[in-house]
């Protein structure tokens, strides 16, 4: 399955839409056992091919077909006996004591049309429940409720829990899906499908993208399947009306952007430049996308031969100068949203690299919001620049989990004991849902609720904004509105 970061790399640019939530997602299958009637196309071995064919002339011992055909008396019996066993022929009494054979009714079938006659047999397939038509997946493609919720997957919900109708599943390619082991094809035709023997829900995972109507505010959800957009599953699940099942998306986008711009005045807020961004993202995309061509067509001219290595290809140096300016293009722009994703590598590249001064200001050190990780990096940050940690819930110094677990504020207020550089501070009650993080003075980011969002007990799309400055006089503002904190005794 394609990475969530690569399925936003390659699929998170909408035109006229922003990128407002990533997740993991599980596409509801079921894998239906079910009662068949199948028959099964067979070619006859050479040898009994000819012995059939001269039974078809007339009935006659082993040494006289032995000699018909001019075989070992040896190879005619063996044969003779397993068409015996599979009734396509059968023996007959002579008065001479001379056991001959004689073609059956099923035998000349055989030889004749190559069919066998029909059985019932147990067949094994999968059900997208949202295209309403078989799929055929391995067991890689697939995996159970428990082990797709324990991974924090998203569970599409499905339009029926019913499995399907028989009568509605087209024999003539259902047996292109059919599940056999090793991964073989299925070699018979299905002549009907008696009943359903069982049937269980499984998942198929995939990336979903939710995007945002920058006109209509109306949402999308956009599902990376297998490496690819898939448009029909996108379609069948907006169809069915799956964005609207309650508890499916959270967060209110117009909240979240007022809370933003009372904060950061309406003057600023008229600076926004999402379509802007959006044609430099385009361009970004492309440039990587040549870039690893290039990359891989300079390691073909290196294996190739000396005839071949004369042929002139641009430098790997060239599009990265090109990638550099589109980048410092998009950081001059006034104001711009971002997707989740990007908020999260934007907050991880200012814990790496910033140089002299860090302010985090959130309303809450949160146990599953901020790992280990990252208070290991305020730590060494701390050791050789400014950073400052400003909530609106006091952080508690005292352990409340079990002995040994680990609590991000209890660890945060033990760094800030030893180290002056790291302050614990109380930010006021007007900067409630908002996260806020001023690096350098040369970036500030704005989002609605937290930027590490804690793992739910279930999992949905969180609708949320979040927008990035590098213009120095909002960075500056912004600094200045967050103001200084209440120091927390330490």
């Amino acid at each position: 399955m394609m990475s969530t970061q690569r399925a936003v790399r390659e699929y998170g640019l909408r035109p006229g839409f922003d990128l407002v939530d990533v997740k993991k997602c599980g596409l509801p299958v079921f894998r239906l056992t079910v009662e068949a009637i199948t028959l099964r196309r067979q070619n006859l071995p050479t040898i009994q091919e000819f012995v059939l064919k001269s039974l078809m002339i007339e009935d006659a011992t082993a040494s006289e077909i032995a000699a018909m055909l001019g075989l070992g008396i040896r190879h005619v019996e063996d044969n003779l006996t397993r068409l015996l066993f599979e009734q396509l022929v059968a023996e007959l009494a002579d008065p001479l004591s001379k056991i001959k054979y004689h073609v059956t009714d099923l035998g000349r079938e055989r030889l004749e049309s190559g069919q066998s006659r029909p059985q019932d047999e147990t067949l094994v397939f999968d059900y997208d429940l949202l295209l309403q038509s078989p799929v055929k997946l391995i067991d890689a493609q697939v995996e159970g409720a428990k082990e797709a919720r324990n991974d924090g997957t998203l569970l599409l919900p499905a339009a029926s829990l019913d499995p399907p109708s028989l009568d509605a599943l087209a024999l003539n390619t259902l047996g292109q899906v059919v599940r056999r082991i090793g991964g073989k094809e299925f070699q018979k035709q299905i002549l009907g499908l008696r009943r359903v023997l069982r049937h269980q829900m499984m998942f198929r995972p995939a990336t979903g993208l939710l995007f945002r109507n920058r006109v209509t505010a109306d949402l999308e959800l956009g599902l990376v399947v297998d490496d690819k957009l898939s448009e029909r599953h996108e379609v069948e699940f907006s169809r069915t009306g799956g964005l609207k099942k309650a508890g499916f998306i959270k967060g209110s986008w117009s909240e979240d952007t007022g809370r933003v711009r009372a904060f950061i005045g309406g003057n600023i807020w008229s600076k926004i430049a999402d379509d802007q961004a959006e044609a430099v993202k385009s361009k970004l995309r492309q440039l990587g996308q040549e870039r690893v061509e290039l990359v891989e067509m300079h390691e073909r001219k290196r294996r190739s031969r000396d005839k071949l290595k004369s042929h002139q290809l641009r430098t790997v140096e060239d599009l990265d100068r090109q990638i550099s300016a589109s980048t410092a293009q998009l950081d001059e722009l006034p104001l711009r949203s971002m997707s989740p994703s990007e908020l999260e590598f934007l907050f991880k590249d200012v814990l790496e690299h910033t140089e002299s001064e860090l302010i985090v200001s959130i309303d809450a050190v949160e146990h599953q919001g901020i790992s280990r990780q990252v208070v290991s990096q305020l730590g060494k940050l701390a050791e050789r620049a400014r950073v400052e940690i400003m909530t609106n819930d006091a952080i508690n110094s005292i352990p409340t989990g079990e002995k040994g677990a680990f609590e991000p504020g209890v660890q945060l207020w033990t760094l800030a004991n030893v180290n002056r550089r790291l302050a614990l501070t109380e930010r006021g009650s007007e900067f409630h849902g908002l996260s806020i993080v001023v690096a350098d003075r040369k970036r500030a980011i704005i989002a609605a609720g937290p930027i590490l969002k804690p793992a739910g007990p279930r999992p949905h799309f969180r609708v949320q904004a979040a927008y990035v400055t590098s213009d120095p006089d909002i960075v500056e503002l912004v600094r200045q509105k967050l103001g200084n904190g209440v120091p927390v005794a330490v």
